[in-house]
């Protein structure tokens, strides 16, 4: 089956997911709307629901040029008071000019003084890539296209078991199917001797926990967040390769003001794996979020660690500027360890508040790695 043809039937299968997460979306809003809304009479100054629509017309090096569409309702459930923060549910439904198709669900819903907090995604993708190979020190003449089809579900259930202290279980359940490898002409290649080659399959069970003092999940101004999860990734629960996974990731806001005007942001990743995991599976470093500049997955490997730090700076009425610069790398065995392999990164961006009532920024970023460039237009700060 040609490219364009797995691309066609490929979209069709994400246009359904789409249409599901549609209705589930709007039915969600309507129901917590309806349980979160003040009577009209209420107290001008409680907090008012409200949902944003945005076209999607971004840009990032994983996908190029991205069009679709985003829907952001954000409310508080029941008769949450100013001590919960607000949560959100995040749809999108994206098409690239890399004719990757890609449909998503997220959930971050906060119950009444934060006695629970439930973080959800399901996405399914069809994404043509780009893939260098295992290791930290892969060079850009291993450089070969990929082509597969995803589908993710994951879940977590968090109880509140002190001061800003959540704990609970996660669920992950994820499908890579389809895949085929080709050169940079087009050509298809016999897929590489890689775990996880022919596809793979995902189910695991874990357990997280998170201290989070953040004043808000989007657009955090002051305080910290630190979580640490574990998931298990056994044969018995139907995984194809077994492994077990550690992810740690810590973050600091300092506000320099009162008023979240000037921010200084912090984050250090590691994630730490154990076992067989399929190549689609492996630590990763770069993407949008983390090592701006670098292409998502252009390094991979069993474990991965990195840090950023950030200063927001407000400009004017809804402007404002990021600086942001990095590090980071990727190995298999601690003994490969180099401060000489580190990979940094650097770049700036601007920020355009498109929420005056709870402020939710459109970014541009455009970060600088070793030897490479990267654009990034995206919904929210990058952490």
């Amino acid at each position: 089956m040609d490219c364009r043809k797995q691309c066609r039937n490929a979209g069709l299968r994400v246009a359904a997911i789409t249409l599901g997460l549609m209705i589930v979306v709007w039915g969600g809003w309507n129901r917590l709307h309806a349980q979160g809304s003040a009577p009209q009479d209420a107290d001008s100054t409680a907090y008012q629901s409200s949902i944003l629509y945005l076209p999607v017309f971004g840009s990032t090096p994983e996908t190029g040029l991205m069009l679709g569409g985003v829907m952001v309702p954000r409310f508080k459930i029941a008769d949450a008071g100013p001590e919960t923060r607000s949560s959100a549910l995040f749809f999108s439904g994206i098409y690239t000019l890399n004719q990757q198709v890609m449909a998503s669900f997220a959930a971050d819903l906060i119950f009444p003084d934060e006695e629970w907090i439930l973080n959800g995604q399901a996405y399914g993708t069809y994404f043509p890539d780009r893939f260098w190979g295992v290791g930290p020190s892969t060079t850009t003449d291993d450089e070969v296209k990929i082509l597969f089809t995803e589908l993710n579900f994951e879940q977590a259930v968090l109880k509140k078991v002190g001061s800003h202290l959540f704990a609970g279980p996660v669920v992950r359940l994820n499908s890579v199917r389809d895949i085929t490898f080709r050169s940079l002409e087009g050509e298809k290649l016999e897929s590489p001797e890689l775990r996880g080659a022919g596809g793979s399959r995902v189910v695991g069970a874990g357990f997280i926990v998170r201290h989070d003092r953040r004043n808000s999940n989007i657009t955090p101004t002051k305080h910290h967040f630190a979580e640490i999860a574990l998931m298990a990734n056994p044969g018995a629960l139907g995984s194809d390769h077994a492994y077990v996974a550690m992810l740690a990731d810590a973050r600091k806001y300092i506000n320099f003001g009162t008023d979240g005007t000037s921010v200084l942001a912090l984050q250090g990743l590691v994630r730490l794996t154990e076992g067989d995991p399929a190549f689609t599976e492996l630590s990763t470093l770069g993407g949008e979020s983390i090592s701006r500049g670098y292409y998502q997955g252009r390094y991979r490997a069993q474990n991965s660690a990195q840090v950023q730090v950030e200063l927001r700076q407000h400009i004017h009425g809804r402007f404002g500027f990021a600086l942001f610069a990095g590090g980071g790398d990727v190995w298999n065995r601690f003994s490969d360890l180099s401060v000489d392999r580190v990979k940094l990164s650097a770049g700036a961006g601007v920020r355009l508040n498109v929420n005056k009532q709870e402020t939710t920024h459109l970014r541009a970023d455009f970060g600088i790695g070793k030897n490479t460039t990267g654009f990034y237009l995206s919904f929210g700060e990058a952490f």
